[in-house]
């Protein structure tokens, strides 16, 4: 289950936003809301970019996309 506080507290440090990611992940903002909201899943690979994007580290990564 995502652990969007904590996924939305990582992105405002880096300054990123939702419609940012959006474009970085080449999808609408509409379908990044509904990730974001647990309508819709992130998918490996969207994680993997998201990693990237915010450089997390695999302990955060698991944090924000794993742990229940």
């Amino acid at each position: 289950m995502l652990n969007r506080k904590l996924l939305d507290s990582k992105m405002a440090l880096k300054g990123r936003t939702q419609r940012s990611l959006a474009k970085y992940l080449k999808k609408s903002e509409v379908v990044i809301n509904k990730k974001f909201q647990g309508y819709l899943k992130f998918s490996v690979d969207d994680i993997s970019k998201i990693k990237d994007y915010l450089n997390l580290t695999n302990d955060e990564v698991v944090e924000i996309f794993i742990n229940e």
